[in-house]
């Protein structure tokens, strides 16, 4: 278990994540660049997951004070703060900071190391837009560093589709905790969970992603059990 302090926010980590970070990153990239793109893969997942629970410490202490912990484990963490006081509207402030917070890491880290290798800060803004957009002009692209360019678009994907992911109305997701702190009744907010995680279930099926499939068909038996448990 690696244990350290960032930003008076306590980080744990589990070796189960590192297990983890290997896998998907040698799933997602193939090995299209070698071991170095499984390993920028690794590193930009890394940043992601961390920068998201960070998001959801940060603004929960900021709100409700008390003293903030981290957890990662698996493909996923946990943020726990057990003596922080925060009303209705804090602690959905505070769930939703974490895929925000995710959300703008590639502006954040990827724009001084592009604005370096670009010569200049606009040049460097617009690479990194690009990366966020999508669609990148070539002769930015050809001034830059491959491996920079590679881990600014693995860091952008994968920081956009994990909060994307979380901002669904799937409990126990992010987006799933807002429509929680949202309604008045955790039956009519499983009842909504299930019926999203159904239907995206099939949906997937039918695209042939097995691994969203996998996630989306367990939270739609998580919320079917809590249904029946409450």
């Amino acid at each position: 278990m690696i244990r350290f302090s960032l930003f008076r926010v306590q980080v744990s980590i589990h070796p189960s994540l590192w297990v983890m970070l290997v896998l998907l990153s040698c799933l997602f990239t193939g090995f299209a660049a070698g071991i170095p793109g499984v390993a920028l893969f690794g590193v930009a997942l890394f940043f992601c997951l961390l920068t998201h629970e960070m998001g959801h410490a940060i603004v929960g202490r900021w709100l409700g004070g008390g003293s903030p912990e981290v957890y990662l484990a698996w493909l996923g963490g946990d943020c726990c703060n057990e003596t922080a006081r925060l009303t209705r509207t804090g602690g959905i402030l505070m769930t939703a900071a974490g895929p925000l917070a995710s959300m703008f890491l590639p502006l954040v880290l990827v724009w001084p190391f592009v604005a370096s290798a670009c010569g200049s800060l606009s040049a460097g803004f617009v690479v990194t837009a690009g990366f966020i957009a999508g669609v990148v002009p070539q002769e930015l692209l050809d001034t830059c560093p491959p491996m920079m360019v590679l881990f600014g678009v693995y860091l952008v994907r994968i920081c956009v589709w994990w909060s994307l992911l979380n901002l669904l109305p799937v409990y126990p997701l992010d987006g799933g905790q807002i429509m929680h702190g949202l309604m008045r009744s955790a039956q009519s907010m499983h009842r909504i969970s299930l019926a999203f995680a159904g239907v995206l279930t099939f949906f997937f099926l039918a695209l042939g992603a097995w691994w969203m499939v996998f996630i989306m068909g367990s939270l739609a038996v998580f919320n079917y059990r809590c249904m029946q448990s409450e």
